[in-house]
C-alpha cells in the first residue's frame, strides 16, 4: 500500500495525460467524442458487491443489508478505462437506499477524493441507468456522460434513436464488468463470502487487487473494435428505418390476417442468401447471432412445432413476416383472465437485389403501441428489449 498500490493505481499514479494517450482505444473516443480529433478522457465507472458475513453490530447490520440483492453487501466503485486500466477504486460503501450508485459517485466528486479536480470540461463518464439521479450533478461540473436512454412517463418502448444510443453505450460499458469478474476470479478471496472481521480493510485489499491486475494483466481488446467499426456503428445508428415509417402510417398493412405457412424457397425467390460474415457486419458482433438459436428454440417449443412458419405479403411482394417472443416476459394472468404470451413480429423487406447491403425490419407487437420502435435498420437483428 505504500509503494506498489501508488503506483501502479489511482489518480496520482498516472497524469490525464499518459492515461488519454495510453488507455482511452481509438475506437471508443471514435464511438463517444463529439471531436475526436482531440481526445478526451473517457472512463466507465459502475460499483460492485462483496458479500459479506452478518455483523454483531446492528447498525452495521442495517446499513449493510441491500434489498436489491437481498443480502448483506459493501460496494467497491471501479473506474475503469476503455481498455481495462483501473484508474482507481473508491469506498467500499454500504449497501443500504442512502448508498446507491448516484450518491457514490455524487460523494467521489464532491469530497476530495480527486476525481473532479483530475476531470476536465468535456471529459467522458459511462454508466448505467442506476447513475441517473447524478445527471444534473454532472452537467453542472461540466462532465459529459453516456447513458442508456430511459423510458419516459407514459412510454412503451424507445423510439429507434434512443435504442441504438443505447446500444452504442453498451458497446464498452461491459469493460468495467469484466474488469470486476476478473477481479473475482483471479483472487478467490473475492468470490465467496467475506468474513465480517476483513470489512474494514476490505478497501485496501481492493486496491492491492486493482494495482496487481494493472502491472501483470493484459488489457482488454476488443476483436475488430477500431476506427472504421467505430464509424460504421455511428452513420448506422443514424439511419431512418423506412419502412418503420411506412408500417406507422399503412394501417392495413399493420393489421392484416396472418396466414402462417411453412416458407420454402419458392415463396421468397428474390431473399438473398446471407453468410455469416454478412451477418457478423449487420449486427457489428456476435452477440446477437449467438441469441438466434435460444430464440427459435423458445418459440418451436411455445408453439409446439417442429418449423418456423413464416406469414407471405402477397399483396405486398417483397416483405415477409415472422413471429418471435421476448425473452423477457412471459404470459400473464388478470383475475381469470389469461392474456396470450407476449409476442413481437418481425417483418422484413425481400430485396429484389442480393448482396444489396440496406435491409430494414420493424417489430410489431399485440400490445402496447402499433409498432416497436427501437429496431433500426441494420443496427440491430431481433434483441428485443421490451
Amino acid at each position: 500500500m505504500l509503494d506498489f498500490v501508488p503506483h501502479n493505481l489511482g489518480l496520482a499514479s498516472i497524469t490525464r495525460a499518459q492515461y488519454i494517450e495510453r488507455h482511452v482505444t481509438s475506437f471508443s473516443n471514435e464511438l463517444y467524442n463529439p471531436s475526436p480529433e482531440n481526445p478526451v478522457a473517457i472512463m466507465i465507472i459502475d460499483g460492485t458487491y462483496a458479500h459479506l458475513e452478518k455483523s454483531s453490530n446492528f447498525q452495521s447490520l442495517r446499513q449493510s443489508f441491500s434489498m436489491h440483492k437481498h443480502d448483506h453487501l459493501i460496494k467497491p466503485a471501479l473506474v475503469v478505462a476503455p481498455d481495462g486500466f483501473i484508474l482507481d477504486i473508491h469506498g467500499p460503501y454500504y449497501s443500504d437506499s442512502s448508498n446507491n450508485d448516484a450518491a457514490m459517485l455524487r460523494n467521489q466528486l464532491e469530497n476530495g477524493m480527486g476525481l473532479r479536480e483530475w476531470l476536465n470540461d468535456g471529459d467522458i463518464i459511462i454508466v448505467d441507468r442506476g447513475y441517473r439521479d447524478v445527471l444534473p450533478f454532472l452537467d453542472n461540473l461540466g462532465i459529459e456522460y453516456k447513458m442508456p436512454a430511459l423510458l419516459q412517463q407514459g412510454q412503451r418502448q424507445l423510439n429507434t434513436e434512443e435504442a441504438n444510443d443505447s446500444r452504442l453505450v453498451t458497446k464498452t460499458r461491459w469493460i468495467v464488468e469484466a474488469r470486476n469478474g476478473h477481479i473475482k476470479s483471479v483472487f478467490k478471496f473475492f468470490k465467496g463470502k467475506i468474513s465480517i472481521v476483513h470489512a474494514e480493510n476490505l478497501g485496501d485489499f481492493y486496491r492491492i487487487a486493482a494495482a496487481l491486475l494493472n502491472k501483470y494483466r493484459k488489457p482488454i481488446v476488443m476483436s475488430g473494435a477500431d476506427l472504421e467499426l467505430a464509424r460504421k456503428m455511428l452513420v448506422r445508428s443514424r439511419t431512418p428505418n423506412v419502412l418503420q415509417a411506412r408500417l406507422e402510417v399503412d394501417h392495413a398493412l399493420r393489421t392484416r390476417h396472418a396466414g402462417w405457412v411453412r416458407l420454402t424457397a419458392d415463396h421468397a425467390p428474390r431473399f438473398p442468401y446471407l453468410d455469416l460474415d454478412y451477418l457478423k457486419d449487420l449486427t457489428l458482433g456476435v452477440y446477437q447471432l449467438n441469441l438466434a438459436p435460444a430464440y427459435i428454440q423458445d418459440k418451436l417449443q411455445r408453439e409446439d412445432l417442429e418449423v418456423f412458419e413464416f406469414d407471405e405479403f402477397l399483396n405486398e411482394p417483397g416483405l415477409i413476416r415472422c413471429r418471435i417472443y421476448s425473452r423477457f416476459r412471459n404470459a400473464t394472468k388478470t383475475g381469470e383472465m389469461c392474456l396470450r404470451d407476449q409476442y413481437l413480429d418481425i417483418i422484413v423487406p425481400v430485396n429484389p437485389e442480393p448482396g444489396h447491403s440496406e435491409r430494414a425490419h420493424t417489430l410489431q407487437a399485440f400490445y402496447g403501441s402499433s409498432v416497436m420502435h427501437g429496431i433500426s435498420r441494420e443496427l440491430s437483428t431481433p434483441e428485443l428489449h421490451c
